[in-house]
């Protein structure tokens, strides 16, 4: 029932009952203009790309469905995808069936004590029985080598998927956007105060509950984000520049490689680093909240830049003026 694409198509692409009359119903509130998560529609450019039977529409309102029906976080949708996409490119299985399997797979995976298969055809969809389900979970898992650091391989994985929109903002539809819980948290790092003053009212504008704080220092950044965590307050998404002293920056070299430089004091990706436990020298005692962290810096100027910078420690960078769409993607990837 699930071990080829044809043998899904059925199901998956006209699909049955709930299958197809939820995606479609979807699609219908989300042309309809009704907010959609970032993530849900990421992965439906991601899985459009793998899959020509699948379109952008389509798979992000069953994306979006799945995170709103099951509870889904952005962690568990970047895992579906990690999921979906093995599925689809390695067994040919379709996209409905690879990212239905991808849910429930990634959700045991991350927290196997609040998922149960039967939570797929109780509150998603009935379009696969629970054999069918289980003996996708056994294909996904065949391999126990990608067990071996799944959790960075998501968060991989889902600074990929916000890449995917962040290199694309201006095309990116109006609806994009949940606006975040009241508890949400987010620590702006910028030496400039103009800077600063800009993105506290593009934050309390997009996410007008949102707790926001305002430093200038690498150090006093590590501090807060230490106190917040120790208070159980933890921020959730730091907007962090990635030169933090201009006036030291040598005559010549405002560049990328000076502001990468670890002779540089002020570097932006020292915050970064040291708000990371996987990141830090120092073994890993606690199991310490790690900040969703943006770069936002007039040094990125091609997606070359983005990506080296994402390899050392950022979740994304994306250059200056952050537009309020950059920032509803980001609060998304944060929340």
């Amino acid at each position: 029932g699930t071990a080829s694409k044809a043998g899904t198509a059925s199901k998956a692409g006209t699909a049955s009952k709930a299958g197809a009359s939820k995606v479609g119903s979807s699609s219908a509130s989300a042309a309809d203009g009704k907010s959609m998560h970032a993530m849900s529609h990421a992965i439906g450019i991601a899985i459009a790309r793998l899959d020509n039977q699948a379109t952008v529409a389509d798979v992000s309102a069953y994306a979006e469905e799945a995170r709103v029906c099951l509870g889904l976080d952005t962690e568990i949708l970047a895992a579906a995808m990690m999921i979906a996409q093995m599925l689809i490119m390695e067994h040919s299985l379709a996209w409905h069936a690879s990212l239905t399997i991808g849910y429930s797979t990634g959700a045991k995976l991350l927290c196997d004590d609040r998922f149960f298969l039967a939570d797929i055809c109780d509150y998603l969809t009935d379009a696969y029985s629970l054999d069918q389900l289980k003996a996708g979970e056994k294909l996904a898992l065949s391999d126990p080598d990608r067990l071996i650091g799944a959790q960075e391989r998501v968060r991989i994985f889902r600074n990929e998927l916000i890449q995917l929109l962040v290199a694309n903002i201006g095309g990116l539809p109006d609806n994009l956007g949940v606006a975040p819980s009241d508890n949400f948290h987010v620590l702006i790092v910028d030496d400039s105060p103009i800077v600063r003053a800009l993105h506290l009212n593009l934050v309390k504008t997009c996410a007008p509950g949102a707790t926001v704080h305002a430093v200038d220092k690498v150090e006093l950044a590590i501090q807060y984000v230490d106190r917040m965590e120790n208070k159980d307050t933890p921020v959730k998404l730091v907007l962090l520049d990635l030169n933090l002293d201009d006036h030291q920056t040598p005559a010549g070299s405002a560049s990328l490689l000076w502001c990468m430089s670890p002779d540089n004091k002020a570097n932006g990706l020292h915050v970064a680093k040291g708000i990371d436990p996987l990141a830090s020298d120092e073994p890993v005692w606690d199991m310490r909240w790690k900040p969703f962290t943006a770069i936002i810096s007039s040094c990125i100027e091609s997606s070359g830049h983005s990506r080296a910078l994402r390899h050392r420690g950022a979740d994304i960078a994306m250059p200056k003026p952050l537009s309020p769409k950059a920032l509803k993607v980001l609060c998304d990837a944060a929340s």
